[in-house]
């Protein structure tokens, strides 16, 4: 099998299952809820945890984010050990699917811990320092937003610029690109909502 057919066929996988909605099924199963009638109609962790169940809404941000860590690990041992450009496109497919999946009609959630599960498996060093920071900027100044911009946006830099223990697993261009690729996807998911309300 060609590389490229390999890896169409992977992101396709991997966008199948990244559009698996925990926070729906959680909901539905053991609350008996549909999340899409509940605080801000989306299938979205934060929404679970304010307008349904806080143990369920924990429990579904801990699934998204480490569906793709595995689904990266499993990818990368078993079919991309020495493409880790390839491997990331297979990263953002699930995060994509995430926000965009094909199982609700295309709606999904607005949390963000997708996406710095992929910069966790890419760059874990950078990841977790700006992760402090971005925490410290939640704490003092209730930035939320703010401190997701700082996530999308610096990770890269501080890639591209300081990598002590050489982990980074992709090049930091890769890793801008993801950032625009979050951009856009960020813009799309802010037209829904407004659309929405």
């Amino acid at each position: 099998m060609s590389i490229v057919l390999k890896e169409i066929l992977l992101i396709i996988a991997a966008y199948i299952l990244g559009s698996v909605s925990f926070a729906r099924i959680f909901s539905r199963l053991f609350r008996k809820v549909n999340v899409y009638k509940a605080g801000n109609f989306t299938a979205d962790p934060g929404n679970v945890y304010h307008h349904v169940s806080k143990s369920i809404g924990i429990l579904s941000w801990f699934i998204d984010f480490v569906r793709v860590y595995v689904i990266l690990f499993l990818t990368q041992y078993f079919f991309l050990k020495e493409h880790s450009v390839l491997l990331l496109f297979v990263g953002l497919a699930v995060v994509i699917a995430h926000y965009f999946p094909i199982f609700h009609n295309f709606l999904g959630g607005y949390s963000i811990l997708p996406y710095i599960a992929l910069l966790c498996y890419f760059a874990p060093i950078p990841t977790l320092i700006i992760g402090i920071i971005s925490l410290v900027v939640i704490i003092s100044w209730k930035q939320v937003r703010f401190s997701k911009y700082l996530m999308v946006i610096m990770v890269p830099a501080l890639s591209n610029f300081y990598n002590p223990l050489k982990n980074v697993k992709v090049d930091a261009k890769y890793l801008f690109l993801a950032s625009v690729i979050m951009g856009v996807v960020n813009y799309l998911v802010s037209r829904r909502r407004s659309n929405e309300i």
